[in-house]
């Protein structure tokens, strides 16, 4: 019996002592990785401050999950804060104490947004950049010139705390996301140009790339819809709710918030009001990719 027990305390010592060698080997790849200098130039893209383009860019930043991590004033938030996994604060986005804005060139917003990078080279944890890379200039100009127009707030990110479980995800690339994009994303490749904007398939596949943050790359819904604490995201592709819907009724949907069933959608998790300031033939074009999504797509 007593030998029976400490063979079995031997092979617990022996997996606690490979776990624990396993955290510190990823510990210290994850640190270096981290500290990684990635040398890739941000380019100057134009943009226009009229208040047509600040109102649109505004609702770009809304659709493409800005106001979401960032808060809608920009001035970020405390967005994971459990151990064993990390503490993440987002950015202050805005010229206020804390805030990046005052020292950010347009090359660097550049960088940041469509790269994951940092001012200094090294990489952003958790920036969807690999959902912006391919981004239109037109479409991130706006954008641009909208965070810019902000505010100032005054508020300074907690720094930075990588626990065990973040560190193993991300040594190993585990996990639906990369934790850090500018790992994954070729910097070399080049953009496709925006198609024109229209009534068209072909400009509501572009569109619906926005959709695909929160509703998965095959819009077949994801367990967290988005950013951290958001809850489940449903598939909005063929067979879906979404896809019994009319083109009216679609489009009454994301102007109202209210779908046809009678649920009212939640604008801090869906943000219908930004979607809803489309145009009619966007709105149209986003609901003729929607019901022609790619084969492979998983919906319920």
């Amino acid at each position: 019996m007593r030998k029976g027990v400490r063979i079995t305390l031997r092979i617990v010592g022996g997996l606690i002592g490979l776990v624990l060698v396993v955290v510190l080997g990823a510990s210290v790849v994850s640190a270096m990785r981290l500290k990684k200098h990635y040398d890739v130039a941000g380019t100057v893209v134009p943009h226009r401050t009229d208040s047509a383009s600040l109102a649109r860019g505004k609702a770009l930043a809304t659709l493409y999950g800005c106001t979401g991590c960032h808060t809608p004033n920009l001035g970020g938030q405390q967005l994971i804060d459990a151990f064993p996994m990390a503490k993440l604060a987002t950015s202050n986005l805005t010229r206020g104490e804390g805030g990046i804005a005052g020292t950010y060139t347009d090359a660097d917003w550049e960088r940041a947004i469509r790269h994951g990078i940092k001012r200094d080279g090294t990489p952003l944890v958790l920036m969807p950049s690999a959902a912006f890379n391919r981004m239109s200039d037109d479409e991130l100009g706006r954008i641009l010139a909208y965070v810019k127009s902000v505010p100032a707030v005054n508020r300074t990110p907690a720094p930075r705390v990588m626990y065990p479980i973040a560190r193993v995800l991300h040594a190993f690339r585990l996990g639906p996301e990369p934790l850090v994009p500018a790992e994954v994303i070729d910097h070399t490749a080049q953009r496709d140009p925006q198609p024109a904007p229209g009534p068209t398939l072909e400009y509501g596949e572009y569109m619906v790339g926005a959709c695909k943050f929160c509703h998965g790359e095959n819009l077949g819904g994801q367990p967290v819809g988005g950013e951290a604490g958001a809850p489940p995201s449903p598939p909005i592709g063929p067979n879906s709710v979404v896809s019994r819907w009319t083109e009216a009724q679609f489009v009454q949907t994301m102007r109202t918030g209210v779908t046809p069933e009678g649920r009212k959608l939640r604008a801090e998790y869906m943000p219908w009001p930004a979607v809803g300031t489309l145009h009619d033939d966007e709105l149209q074009a986003l609901y003729m990719a929607l019901h022609q999504a790619p084969k492979g797509t998983v919906t319920k």
